[in-house]
């Protein structure tokens, strides 16, 4: 279990909101940012780690999430993007459901601690391949699903959908990961100030 403290509940939050707004990249873009998805594909695999900072290689490689969750937390009305608002709370509906669902959190914890295959950027869309499908057994059988908009051409090509169920599964792990640091809507709305200074400093 993490430290239960702000610090915590920031990384986590802006690792998914870096997953989302690469989701949405992809999805009408068709555009893979390697050095942005690694630490993110990475911190799925990380099952055992007790310090929440080393799920994500380092938390450098988060400044892009962290900067985009400190502009919708205290941005001006051009920064808020809504799209991935919207991810933030489908993935939140989505996590409440699996812990309801013994099955799949099983499967998923079996399946992701035997893995032992290093994350680099060269091996990404290996690891994508294997999450989407590992997503598809298991993720994909709690409703509500999560529903990606984005321009079709990108969203039927099959490196990018693997590409989006993985981050999208790294979002669900760095949801859990912030509710175990504490995190909660409440404290987003009671710390919002707060969370936005330590975005620019983790």
């Amino acid at each position: 279990m993490f430290k239960r403290e702000l610090k915590n509940e920031t990384i986590a939050l802006g690792a998914i909101y870096q997953a989302s707004n690469e989701i949405k990249k992809i999805a009408w873009e068709g555009i893979i940012t390697k050095n942005i998805v690694q630490p993110l594909i990475y911190s799925i695999y990380q099952t055992t780690s007790e310090d929440i900072e080393d799920i994500y290689i380092n938390t450098k490689r988060l400044n892009p999430g962290l900067d985009f969750l400190r502009k919708q937390l205290v941005g001006d009305a051009f920064s808020k993007d809504a799209e991935v608002t919207r991810y933030f709370e489908a993935i939140g509906i989505l996590v409440k459901n699996m812990k309801k669902n013994e099955k799949v959190i099983l499967s998923l914890r079996d399946e992701l601690s035997n893995s032992s295959k290093e994350v680099r950027e060269d091996n990404l869309d290996d690891h994508a391949e294997t999450l989407s499908k590992l997503y598809l057994r298991t993720v994909s059988k709690v409703e509500p699903r999560i529903i990606v908009n984005g321009d079709n051409k990108h969203l039927t090509d099959s490196k990018n959908a693997s590409m989006i169920r993985a981050l999208l599964m790294s979002a669900i792990r760095s949801y859990i990961l912030w509710q175990q640091s504490g995190g909660s809507k409440l404290r987003i709305f009671l710390f919002r100030k707060k969370i936005a200074e330590l975005a620019l400093r983790v």
